[in-house]
């Protein structure tokens, strides 16, 4: 789950840093669309593509960037498979809570190095969602709560690693890509509100499904003993909220090319406005 409202968005976008406005930038996963509206207002012409196995999400996406000066595009497509993009036909490639639910997250940063342009910019990032904390129950409900929700692969997940965004780095490294550094960044809260509620919702709503199907560490009754204790301890001025998240970013070489093609999607580049499910096809020749 990602929210307008993290501000790991903004750094996001930062750090991807389209600087010419004919730039691609392409988001894998991107859900309904919080880092590609934060590209926007810092790059309001460049070209925009979302990609998510979602057609809801992509909807919204559409919604989201209608007001964009430059030219959107939004695609259905799995992850797991290759991506619908010729050789070195993007220039950045972001992504945020996406790779921890990929069986080989090496295979998507395989296809990350080849879709780059020569120069082209990853920024790669993912809450590690072991390192979460959340005051209000006692020590051990906390702790088996906070990690059963980290080792838990709900139901659109095709894999779950809660340690995933303390790899992210190593992860990079033995990628085609040229890591250029990794940074943390810390969401936190003394209130009830806003995101640090979004995310003890989360955990409550993904454990009781859990539990409901029989793959579940922590009891019904357990979850709602903890849920219940977070919000006294709220009442009580005693709420702390805080998660972790990593930023990984790497760079492809300028010398010496994965691939050769021209264009986005079979020549094309991406059009304002448009929607729809895009076929996978083999790389240009």
């Amino acid at each position: 789950m990602s929210d307008s409202a993290e501000p790991i968005h903004a750094r996001l976008a930062e750090l991807a840093g389209p600087q010419d406005s004919d730039q691609v930038v392409v988001d894998l996963g991107c859900g309904a669309g919080p880092t590609l509206r934060a590209v926007s207002r810092i790059a309001p012409q460049a070209s925009l593509v979302g990609i998510d196995r979602s057609a809801e999400s992509l909807r919204q996406v559409h919604a989201a960037l209608a007001g964009h000066k430059g030219a959107t595009a939004t695609i259905v497509a799995d992850l797991r498979d290759r991506l619908p993009c010729f050789d070195e036909s993007v220039d950045v490639v972001v992504s945020y809570n996406t790779i921890e639910c990929l069986p080989n997250p090496q295979e998507m940063l395989a296809e990350v190095a080849r879709v780059l342009r020569p120069g082209g910019r990853a920024v790669i990032a993912h809450v590690d969602f072991d390192s979460m904390v959340i005051a209000g129950a006692d020590a051990d409900l906390d702790r088996r709560v906070c990690h059963a929700f980290a080792d838990d692969a709900q139901s659109w997940m095709d894999h779950a690693d809660g340690r995933i965004g303390r790899k992210l780095g190593l992860l990079l490294a033995r990628s085609p890509l040229d890591l250029v550094g990794v940074e943390p960044l810390l969401a936190w809260s003394t209130a009830f509100t806003g995101h640090a509620k979004d995310r003890v919702d989360q955990v409550r709503k993904a454990l009781l499904s859990a539990a409901r199907h029989g793959r579940g560490a922590v009891a019904p009754e357990e979850i709602e003993a903890w849920y219940t204790s977070v919000c006294d301890a709220d009442q009580l001025g005693g709420f702390f909220f805080s998660e972790l998240a990593f930023i990984a970013v790497a760079e492809k070489a300028r010398s010496g090319r994965i691939g050769h093609g021209a264009g986005l999607y079979r020549g094309q580049r991406p059009t304002p406005g448009r929607v729809g499910s895009m076929p996978h096809f083999p790389t240009a020749a």
